[in-house]
């Protein structure tokens, strides 16, 4: 589940980062089933519920037993959807997010998630930056950083 990145350069919709990688990854599996994937413009919690009542209609009982979701605020709207429709999470189906914002451990179940140093994340951008203007640093350079998996019981 997710969303897509608007380009406000060509005013169009392009697929996340983390969708793509995610698709690369499973077809590098011979994994993925493109009915299980859902995704629509904006991140947000309005998107994380529409996309999983259009899930829990379009796939019924052949719903996965876990969704890897592209941000907390919409595995928030996701989580409600599956209360509504008393699908048991993490009995039935499990959700896990990326993001770990501050109501990801408040939401029912609590949300299991990536946590993300943004903080960190900016620093190492302007900094690179600034190597690039200041240093005139002609390679490229590209820089790591870990995450830290949060599990709550939104997961088994």
């Amino acid at each position: 589940m997710g969303g897509t990145y608007h380009n406000p350069d060509t005013d169009e919709d392009q697929m996340d980062i983390r969708e793509r990688k995610f698709r690369r990854y499973l077809e590098s599996k011979k994994m993925l089933k493109e009915n299980y994937v859902f995704s629509k413009r904006r991140f947000s919690v309005q998107t994380g519920y529409d996309l999983m009542r259009q899930a829990i209609k379009e796939l019924g009982e052949n719903l996965p037993t876990a969704f890897f979701v592209a941000s907390d605020p919409i595995a928030v709207g996701c989580l409600q959807a599956l209360n509504e429709a008393e699908i048991s999470v993490p009995n039935r189906t499990s959700v896990i997010s990326i993001n770990n914002i501050s109501v990801a451990k408040y939401v029912s179940p609590p949300l299991t998630t990536y946590a993300i140093d943004v903080n960190e994340m900016s620093k190492n951008a302007i900094d690179l930056l600034l190597e690039r203007l200041l240093k005139k640093r002609k390679i490229v350079k590209t820089v790591t950083l870990g995450s830290e998996l949060i599990i709550r019981k939104s997961t088994n």
